[in-house]
């Protein structure tokens, strides 16, 4: 088993790592047009990198996109394609929680491939209306509401 370490950082400290793994899994591997990939949110939105204990090498990014009203989009979650299935995305998805339980964000929401729907489902994401095309890969809409804090 695979030991993993994650960090949450800016788009300036993140850049240098994530974008290579945007650009190998989103338009490389499921060709989204690159001008669809890179947006206004990277740079004021928090990243999380995934890093490899053993290879000290970042195989996994995401992006917590705060939109105001405790309203925030947990987007461009990508996982080299050799660590999926190892532990690595869970980590994502638990840094982001914990991320957006720390900037007292409430209402969750992302736009999950269909095909992946069942592994937000494990962290209390639910999907609402119907799939959709997004960059021509089929998604839905999944939103969680986060518990105050005690």
């Amino acid at each position: 088993m695979s030991s993993y370490s994650a960090v949450v950082m800016s788009w300036q400290l993140a850049r240098e790592f994530a974008v290579p793994i945007r650009r190998t899994v989103f338009i490389d591997e499921q060709n989204v047009p690159e001008e669809l990939e890179w947006d206004a949110f990277d740079e004021p939105g928090f990243h999380v990198l995934v890093f490899d204990d053993a290879s000290r090498k970042v195989v996994a990014t995401a992006r917590l996109s705060p939109r105001g009203n405790g309203l925030c989009f947990f987007n461009r979650l990508a996982v080299l394609a050799p660590w999926r299935g190892s532990g690595a995305g869970r980590l994502l998805m638990e840094t982001l929680l914990d991320e957006a339980r720390r900037r007292s964000q409430r209402n969750l929401e992302l736009h999950a491939q269909t095909r992946a729907r069942w592994f937000y489902e494990r962290f209390g994401f639910a999907a609402e209306g119907e799939p959709y095309l997004e960059a021509g890969i089929e998604h839905i809409t999944m939103r969680r509401t986060l518990a105050p804090p005690a």
